[in-house]
């Protein structure tokens, strides 16, 4: 095992254990759902039992994977046989992971991080952690590429969901000449780029556009326009019947207005967010790290996130203070 690798000591951590359980972050994105079907996937097909445990109703617009249907229930892990060894895929914060039987005793297991947040304080017992890579989709895709595992095209479309999420469809800056690479090999394994792109950037259901219309109509601007911001309280998804999954992308109303350097959604979205949680984007020269720093939150330079213990009204009202003091 060389330390020096990280890649090399999560490959040496999968190839000690035989029964791998995967987890991932409360309120899963794209990038997280389809980093961790892809990653069971291609585990099952080396050989290893692997159990995915994400809540299948709350994944929201890649349902059309295939791999869905392979997810298990969190409350099934108390039950299942102990795993050798699991994997926190896309967990920013030991606190953030899903599974509570996980999250509360996880001194119990042996741990590997694979994550790619600039926030992450490296939990496992081995680290697999590469803040200037794109997604965590991208580092499996690593972890594929370096074990010299197949990537069937279930695993390759789930990884192309991942990235594609959260590269914005490789508009953001966090897309790099490797994340093209992968694109390109995960298209010549197959990948439907056109149906899945389709369904889950350009489709969606009837409930999910009336919330949609809800955020639209909250929008608002502060500090002369350099912040735009945008909220959902509870009502908004109980009244629609959505989900905190259904409203993955609906940063990207605030951040679309024009001249806006930060863009801000404040949302709280019963069970999956029982407290307002702010969902932030920012341009240079602003860092949405600074701001979800101020309440305990993280994530990367321009996205990120954190929870703040108090109603929606509230959260609003200290981040705007917040910001008046960053703004000067």
């Amino acid at each position: 095992m060389n330390a020096a690798d990280p890649l090399a000591e999560a490959l040496a951590e999968i190839a000690g254990a035989h029964r791998i359980a995967i987890v991932t972050h409360v309120g899963p994105d794209g990038d997280a759902v389809g980093s961790s079907i892809a990653l069971g996937s291609l585990l099952e097909a080396a050989g290893k039992e692997a159990a995915v445990y994400i809540r299948r109703g709350a994944v929201g617009a890649p349902a059309v994977l295939e791999g869905v249907a392979r997810l298990r229930d969190p409350e099934e892990a108390a039950r299942d046989p102990a795993p050798d060894l699991l994997v926190c895929l896309d967990c920013a914060a030991t606190k953030r992971i899903a599974v509570p039987f996980f999250r509360d005793g996880l001194s119990r297991f042996r741990v590997l991080n694979v994550d790619h947040h600039e926030s992450n304080p490296l939990f496992g017992d081995a680290n697999y952690v590469k803040p200037d890579a794109s997604s965590t989709g991208e580092l499996v895709w690593n972890l594929a590429r370096r074990a010299g595992w197949e990537i069937g095209r279930d695993a390759a479309e789930a990884l192309w969901v991942a990235v594609t999420t959260d590269t914005g469809r490789f508009s953001y800056s966090c897309t790099h000449p490797s994340t093209l690479e992968c694109a390109a090999d995960l298209l010549r394994r197959g990948v439907r780029h056109d149906y899945l792109n389709d369904e889950v950037f350009s489709r969606a259901d009837l409930r999910v556009m009336r919330l949609r219309a809800l955020a639209y109509a909250s929008l608002e601007t502060w500090f002369d326009g350099r912040v735009a911001v945008i909220h959902l309280d509870a009502d908004d998804y109980a009244r629609t019947g959505c989900k905190k999954a259904d409203s993955e992308d609906f940063v990207d109303i605030p951040r679309a207005v024009r001249g806006a350097d930060m863009a801000v959604f404040f949302y709280r979205s019963p069970p999956d967010e029982t407290a307002p949680h702010l969902r932030i984007r920012a341009r240079e020269p602003l860092a949405a790290a600074d701001l979800a720093a101020r309440f305990g939150g993280g994530g990367h330079r321009l996205a990120a996130g954190a929870t703040l213990p108090c109603g929606v009204a509230k959260a609003m009202g200290q981040a705007r203070a917040a910001l008046a003091e960053m703004l000067g």
